[in-house]
């Protein structure tokens, strides 16, 4: 790198708060309605469990290709701030609007005109708006934190951020609710989501007007006369690069995994452990463990490397999910299979977001041009793919044990299925992570 590069590639403190506080406020949206959207469909508007879980899974495997579309669209975007923040920047208020409407399906509407309603808003948030947000937020990372070991720590803050929200949300949501009626209220649902959607608007603002695109005032000032990017060689190399498949299959596994234990532990703690209160309890135990790795996860990452550190850190969960069957219905037991689980997913939160960043890198060393939004979509098809199969899995698994929103008493049969989703379905999704992170080493394609 030059002299001018290596100044504008180290991010400061403030940088690093400013966009760790973009994820904390996606994340009023997005585990937000990860874990407790399916909730309100099932307890509040009273839609079946299935039917929910087939919707969703449809609706992200959708959300895949308009991951590709808005990538695409990032990529012959050329403006005086840059090729992804006019992006992030312009979705921020669409983004809480869209979680107002569907948190608030009309209760006159018949279940035909409510299953439209649930599409119709599901498809804005997830296909669209969420889609351009994270996607645009998510490709500013490499355009302004241009030092891989700065990227691990940009990356680092924000997942502990992005957890932090896990926390605030496990605390504030059964809060809210109760203190307005219930999880079977339409009002407890309005006032909650939002509260959350204009948290939302505050913490992904201070994003925006902070975090500034420093490879655009490079580029300006010093590389005005290089062409723009050809996006079929792009699409041509990265498709012939195994770390563009390896990337997919974690983030699918990833999102998989943490989507069904978000949104499943809200039926567990009550079905399973008998308290709907302790969820609150599990998920800070959970955030807390996680947000410790979170911190480790850099120097681990600069002492082992990313492979060896996410093969052992799956290992680490299923030990902890063993614990958790062993003793599925004890809260000491599942409190351990939490701190464990927990430390063990965390340097995935912290690392997998540096995935694009490094295969932006290394196309750039292949056909010297840089493609973060067509890189950073095709990892964002595997949150979305991954994060709907958690919720068609919730949906379809409580639809296999019985379960109905109307009963406060569910039968013996959705303990069960709720015991394989929080536990059982999580262990092959470790297995399926440590096959491909084998197969990672662009380290030394990059020669670091």
């Amino acid at each position: 790198m030059s002299k001018k590069e290596r100044h504008y590639g180290v991010t400061s403190g403030g940088e690093k708060l400013a966009y760790a506080l973009g994820d904390l406020g996606s994340n009023f949206v997005w585990t937000f309605c990860s874990s407790w959207l399916t909730l309100y469909y099932t307890d509040s508007v009273l839609m079946a469990a299935g039917v929910i879980g087939t919707i969703m899974l449809v609706l992200r495997v959708a959300d895949g290709i308009s991951d590709i579309i808005f990538g695409v669209l990032i990529e012959k975007t050329h403006t005086k701030i840059g090729k992804a923040r006019p992006w992030f920047g312009g979705s921020i208020i669409p983004l809480v609007v869209i979680q107002l409407l569907v948190y608030n399906v009309p209760s006159g509407l018949s279940n035909g005109g409510k299953l439209t309603w649930i599409v119709i808003t599901y498809f804005l948030l997830t296909v669209v708006i969420y889609t351009i947000n994270n996607l645009s937020y998510h490709a500013m990372l490499s355009r302004f934190s241009l030092n891989p070991a700065d990227r691990n720590k940009v990356s680092s803050v924000r997942g502990i951020f992005a957890f932090l929200a896990g926390l605030i949300l496990s605390v504030l949501t059964p809060l809210i609710l109760n203190g307005n009626g219930g999880s079977k209220v339409q009002h407890a649902w309005t006032i909650t989501s939002l509260i959350f959607s204009l948290a939302c608007l505050f913490l992904q603002s201070i994003t925006f007007f902070v975090v500034k695109e420093k490879i655009s005032c490079y580029d300006e000032t010093e590389k005005s006369d290089v062409p723009k990017a050809d996006l079929k060689k792009g699409i041509d190399v990265l498709l012939h690069t195994k770390y563009f498949y390896i990337s997919i299959v974690v983030f699918i596994c990833t999102y998989i995994l943490n989507g069904l234990v978000l949104a499943t532990h809200v039926y567990y703690t009550r079905d399973v452990l008998g308290n709907a209160d302790l969820y609150s309890l599990v998920a800070v135990v959970s955030v807390f463990a996680t947000i410790i790795g979170i911190s480790l996860a850099p120097k681990l990452f600069a002492k082992f490397g990313k492979r060896k550190t996410l093969i052992f850190s799956a290992v680490i969960y299923i030990v902890g999910c063993i614990v958790g069957i062993i003793g599925a219905t004890q809260l000491k037991m599942v409190l351990v299979a939490t701190v464990i689980t927990g430390i063990g997913l965390a340097p995935y939160v912290a690392g997998i977001f540096t995935f694009a960043p490094d295969i932006v890198d290394l196309l750039e060393m292949q056909t010297n041009q840089r493609y973060e939004g067509l890189v950073t979509s095709a990892n964002s098809v595997g949150i979305k793919v991954g994060t709907g199969l958690a919720s068609a899995a919730l949906g379809w698994g409580l639809a296999l044990g019985g379960y109905d929103g109307v009963l406060d008493v569910q039968p013996a049969t959705v303990q069960t299925a709720e015991i394989v989703l929080v536990y059982g379905l999580p262990i092959v999704m470790c297995i399926l992570c440590i096959i491909a992170m084998s197969r990672w080493d662009i380290d030394k394609k990059l020669k670091r």
